[in-house]
C-alpha cells in the first residue's frame, strides 16, 4: 500500500477558501484540557511525565528553550480563551501526547489538513478494504466487457 504524503493535499486546496486555521490552536488546547483532567494531583504527575519525555527526547518545552515546565505552565497551555501568548509549541504538544499516551490533541491539526488518524493496527484492515473495492470494480468491468461479446 502506498503511504500518503502530506503534500498530496496541497493541489486539492482552494487558495481562496479558508480551512479555519485560526481555530486549530484553541481546539488543540481544549482537547489537551480534557485529556489533562481537572485533578491537581494528576496534573502535577502529568507535568513530571511531560518533563521526563522532554528530557528523554532532548526538546525544549518553552519558547525560551526551557526543558522543563511547572504546573502553572501546563495550566496556561490548556486554558480556554484566545491567549495565544501561552500556546504550547509543537514539541510541547507532542511531549504532552507521549506523556499521556493520548494522540487526540493533534487531531485538530490534522483535520485542518483534511487528514484523519488511523491506528497502525488498522492499516491492514484498510488495505484489505481497498483491495476488496478494487476487486469488485474489476469484476464489474469484466462483466461489462463480457456483455459486449
Amino acid at each position: 500500500m502506498r503511504q500518503a504524503s502530506l503534500f498530496d493535499i496541497l493541489p486539492q486546496a482552494d487558495p481562496d477558501e479558508s480551512v479555519s486555521l485560526v481555530g486549530v490552536m484553541p481546539a488543540i488546547r481544549a482537547v489537551m484540557n480534557r485529556v489533562a483532567g481537572k485533578d491537581d494531583e494528576c496534573r502535577k504527575q502529568l507535568v513530571e511525565s511531560i518533563n521526563a519525555v522532554a528530557r528523554r527526547e532532548n526538546v525544549a518545552l518553552t519558547r525560551g528553550g526551557g526543558k522543563t515546565i511547572e504546573k502553572a505552565t501546563l495550566d496556561k497551555w490548556v486554558q480556554s480563551g484566545s491567549d495565544q501568548g501561552h500556546a504550547p509549541s509543537l514539541e510541547a504538544i507532542l511531549c504532552f501526547c507521549l506523556a499521556t499516551g493520548d494522540a487526540n490533541p493533534v487531531k485538530p491539526m490534522l483535520k485542518a489538513l483534511g487528514l484523519e488518524v488511523i491506528p497502525k493496527a488498522d492499516l491492514e484492515d484498510l488495505e484489505y478494504g481497498k483491495l476488496c473495492i478494487a476487486e469488485r470494480k474489476l469484476r464489474e468491468r469484466k462483466k461489462a466487457l463480457e456483455a459486449r461479446r
